[in-house]
Parts: C-alpha cells; structure tokens; sequence
C-alpha cells in the first residue's frame, strides 16, 4: 500500500530542509508538505500559527460512521547542536539507518503521514475520514500548533489521534506529565572578602535544587507504566564576578510527574521547598514563574480503536503483542499529548519510527527497519479499521 522506497525518499529530502526551532523554523518544510499532498491531489488548508509560521491540514474523505483518523507530525526539530559525524542536513544512509537532524523526531513520522494520504488517493475510500495535520512549535515550551489546532474546532470528540513520534516501536499509551518553572533567588551583593555582608544567591539556589532533588525521590507516587517523578534543574546562571557575592541567580527546572500529580501540585512543592530556603536567610527573596504550558499526564483508553487499531496491526506484522512502557519516551511530550490534555479525550497517543533515545542527538537516525514496520502497519490500520471501530 505506502511505498518504502517514497517513504525513505521523503525522509530524506525532509531532513534536507532546514526547520530548526528556534531559528529558521517551519516555512519551507510547510511548504514541502502542500506541495508534496496538492501533487497527488489533495486539498491543502493552511491553518495560520504565527507570522510565517501555519499548521498544514489535508484529508482523504472516508465513507461510513468510523471515527475520523488523525495522524500529527510535528515539523520543527531542536537545533542541531555539535558533535556530528554525519552531516545534520544530509539524510545519509549507512547500515541500515538514515541520518539527519529530525530523522526521528520527526519527519520519518510526518514522511510516513504524507504517503500514507498518497496511498489512499489511489485506493477505495476508506471506513472514516484520515486526516493529516502538520504542526508548527512542537519542540518549544508553549507547543503552539497543538494550542492552535485544539482552538481551531477542526478536532472532534471522537476522533482518533496517532502522533507518529518516535518510540522505538512500543506503544505510548500513557505520558508523563511536565511543568517547566524559572526559578529566580534574589540575595545581596557584597565583597567576596567581606562576605558575611551578604547574601550569596547561589548558595540559595544551590540549596533549594538539593532539597527538590530529595523531596521528588521521596514522592510516594509511582505508576504502572510511567514509574515515579523526576525533577532536574536544567539551567543555573548566577554571579557577577569571582570576586563578588551573587546577588542573583536563575535557574531552569524540568519537573515530569505522574498520576495523581498535577503541574499545579509540582509548582507548589518547588514553592514550598524555596520559601523554607530563603526563609533561612533574612533579607533573600524569590519569585517562580511557569515557562511555556501546563503538561498533565495523560492515557489512552484501551479500548479506543486507535490502541486496538495499532495492537492488532503490529501483531499482524511481527507475530507478537506490541511493546507497552519501558524504554517507549514516554517522558517527552507530544502534540498528541497536549491534545489530550486540552480536551479530555482518552483516544490519543503515541508509536512511530526511531528511538527517544537518537532524538534531539548529534548523529540522530531512524532505523529503515522501522519505516518498513511503520509503512506496513499503517497500511493495516486504515484496512481494518472500520472492525476497530465496531
């Protein structure tokens, strides 16, 4: 039904444009993708994000009472960093993987989108319409392509919504939730020879990152699927000079939490844990701001047709139940995630080409393997789907 052979030349020429975010971000990869679905076709709506920046919609008409088919793929990728051996836009293969920033993460995902609606033009209708967005801003804090598409209306409650990320082939059916916090201590500055005059920021913060990092492994949550929360401060910057008590200092915390948590719950244990610090100290101050939007875990249903749908088309193909939990990525969150988490639907979730592990790498890949699996396994999805939804 896909061609593997369009779906590898696909990748390759999508990890040939440069979609970096930020940086030059998503207008020549959107413009790929209208061209490459109005070439066989289809209808192209652009959905405007930003300046310059839209989601791309296209859609091949079902017939029958199935629920709609909704495939995201994000088209930004992280920056593409050093460290590279393989060139970041040159799409290499070499034993049996393609390589290229975003090989994974995710247009091997979005290539496997544009030619399964390729196939479908050739073929009869299939059981519910099978949509194709596009998205913009998935890899940034506020994911505004996600936000724009729940805003839209164009989603219904019951559609059915696979985002084609990378999982290593296992099946995502729960994520982690995340809130991002900037963390910001105020202390006083003094001479570094007359430092009991002062008040050292970063000794604050130093502390407050200690005692989060012992209060979220004490955490008595754990999940079947996700396992326990995870704290990490990601950035630090603080100080003046070597010679200067730090007046002030910033710092990035990453929080992923777990069911019963929410990111409301993770910002209050951080504001607990930085009022009892600076508490210590008279004189310090603090401030906590939320970066980007909220993230709660979410899960799909069992029994949606998309997880049965998925289920029965991988043991199809391999002879084996799918992959669930584990080493799936299940902490990096996605658009489909977000949907999820803006609308309550229990009918999104996650499998796809490529490991979480490779994306956001030097030298990241995706497995030609997998396209192969992923290719074979949309085929069986769209042909069996109106049994799904039954």
């Amino acid at each position: 039904m896909i061609s593997l052979d369009r779906v590898i030349s696909d990748t390759r020429s999508l990890i040939g444009i440069d979609s970096q975010n930020p940086g030059p971000q998503e207008g020549k990869c959107a413009e790929w993708v209208g061209n490459r679905l109005t070439d066989v076709g289809l209808a192209v709506e652009r959905m405007p994000v930003a300046e310059g920046r839209d989601n791309i919609v296209a859609r091949i008409p079902g017939e029958g009472t199935a629920p709609r088919l909704v495939l995201l793929s994000h088209m930004d990728t992280v920056p593409v960093g050093e460290g590279w051996t393989y060139p970041p836009f040159g799409g290499a293969i070499a034993d049996g993987r393609l390589y290229g920033r975003g090989a994974c993460d995710m247009k091997a995902g979005l290539a496997l989108s544009v030619n399964l609606l390729d196939a479908l033009t050739a073929g009869p209708p299939p059981a519910g319409d099978v949509l194709l967005v596009a998205t913009v801003d998935e890899e940034a804090p506020d994911m505004a392509g996600a936000h724009r598409l729940v805003d839209s209306g164009l989603l219904r409650p019951d559609d059915q919504v696979l985002a084609l990320e990378p999982t290593g082939m296992r099946l995502r059916i729960a994520q982690m939730g995340l809130r991002w916090l900037t963390l910001r201590v105020r202390g006083r500055m003094a001479h570094a020879g007359r430092a009991h005059l002062g008040i050292d920021a970063n000794h604050l913060m130093a502390k407050t990152v200690d005692r989060l990092k012992t209060v979220f492994a004490a955490l008595p949550y754990e999940d079947e699927v996700l396992g326990r929360p995870r704290f990490t401060c990601g950035t630090f910057h603080g100080g003046v000079a070597t010679n200067v008590v730090p007046p002030s200092c910033e710092a990035g915390l990453d929080v992923r939490i777990v069911p019963p948590m929410t990111p409301a719950h993770a910002q209050e244990l951080v504001d607990r844990v930085a009022a009892a610090v600076v508490a210590e100290h008279p004189g310090a101050e603090y401030v906590i701001e939320p970066l980007g939007a909220e993230r709660p875990p979410v899960r799909a249903a069992d029994a949606s047709p998309i997880v049965r749908g998925l289920r029965a088309a991988y043991l199809e193909h391999t002879g084996r139940a799918v992959p669930v939990g584990g080493a799936d990525g299940h902490e990096a969150y996605t658009d489909a995630s977000m949907v999820a988490a803006l609308t309550g639907s229990t009918s999104c979730t996650v499998f796809g080409p490529g490991a979480t592990d490779q994306a956001h790498t030097a030298d990241e890949y995706v497995p030609l393997a997998d396209l192969d699996l992923g290719a074979r396994m949309l085929g069986s999805l769209v042909n069996n789907w109106r049994e799904m939804a039954i």
